[in-house]
């Protein structure tokens, strides 16, 4: 087996190609990302304070069913009711990230977890038929308003977990995050979320002249975007003992951001009108299992 024993990176020291390379070269070695190597010389060591962090695990696959070019992609349709339907990106067993035996979590314990995905949303017409989240009224000159929408509406994406068993049936929102049961979510409850803008509109004249806006707005078609999400947990000395089982990446929507007078949060559109639609490509989840020595 071999050992990786290069200095670690200190505060000031340059960092230079032949330096990167070298260690690249070390992380390269059969048999080297193991715990034993995972000492001075790791990689992920200079970006924590103290340089006390030990890496246990790491694993990541492909998420999705659309491949990078949006072949195929999959298309799930806004809920429309309360509560919102959670679709799992990719389908049953095509959006997961099984961990076997699974990352038992000890106080002391990091699970960190990063997660990219392809979405383009499709709205044809406003995604609302009785718009009270988003209008703006703008004085159209004649008398009456036009009806300008603030394109604060998105479609969510957020992370799950299974703690249960392997078996991975027992998917539940990870700490920090609303499953949004009540269709709306606190932005308190969004620790493992992913916004995608879902509608644009803008008035055709580009402005409002001396505060009036006479013409109707102009929807502007939205198209493939990244939407990359990250989240983790440290286990305190009194947060007990967790095992995961798996990870998934569940979507949602359409939502808006509302007040509530005590609380900031997501609003799920229960009015929609036309046609509101997302489709979602293939991406990467990845989980680290760390320990701070």
């Amino acid at each position: 087996m071999s050992r990786i024993n290069r200095p670690r990176i200190e505060p000031g020291d340059e960092i230079a190609a032949a330096d990167l390379n070298a260690r690249f070269d070390d992380y390269s070695q059969p048999g080297a990302l193991d715990v034993a190597n995972h000492g001075l010389g790791a990689i992920d060591l200079p970006q924590i304070q103290a340089q006390k962090l030990i890496t246990l695990d790491s694993k990541a696959d492909t998420i999705g069913t659309g491949v990078w070019d949006h072949t195929s992609p999959q298309n799930i349709a806004a809920s429309g009711a309360s509560p919102p339907t959670l679709t799992e990106l990719g389908g049953a067993g095509n959006g997961r990230l099984a961990l076997g035996a699974g990352y038992t979590l000890n106080p002391g314990d990091l699970l960190r977890v990063y997660w990219n995905l392809g979405a383009e949303p499709n709205v044809t017409g406003r995604p609302y038929a009785a718009p009270g989240l988003g209008t703006l009224a703008i004085d159209n000159g004649s008398g009456g308003a036009t009806d300008l929408n603030d394109c604060f509406a998105c479609w969510v994406a957020h992370l799950q977990w299974d703690t249960t068993s392997a078996l991975l049936t027992n998917f539940a929102a990870v700490p920090g995050q609303s499953d949004f049961t009540p269709g709306f979510s606190s932005v308190q409850s969004l620790a493992g979320s992913s916004l995608i803008p879902a509608y644009l509109e803008y008035s055709p004249e580009g402005h409002a002249a001396d505060g009036l806006m006479s013409s109707a707005p102009t929807q502007k078609a939205l198209r493939w975007m990244g939407t990359q999400g990250s989240w983790f947990t440290a286990r305190g000395p009194t947060s007990g003992v967790v095992t995961v089982y798996g990870l998934r990446i569940v979507v949602s929507g359409i939502y808006h951001a509302a007040f509530t007078g005590s609380d900031n949060r997501l609003e799920l559109f229960t009015a929609l009108a036309g046609s509101c639609t997302l489709d979602l490509s293939q991406g990467r989840l990845t989980a680290l299992h760390q320990r701070l020595a």
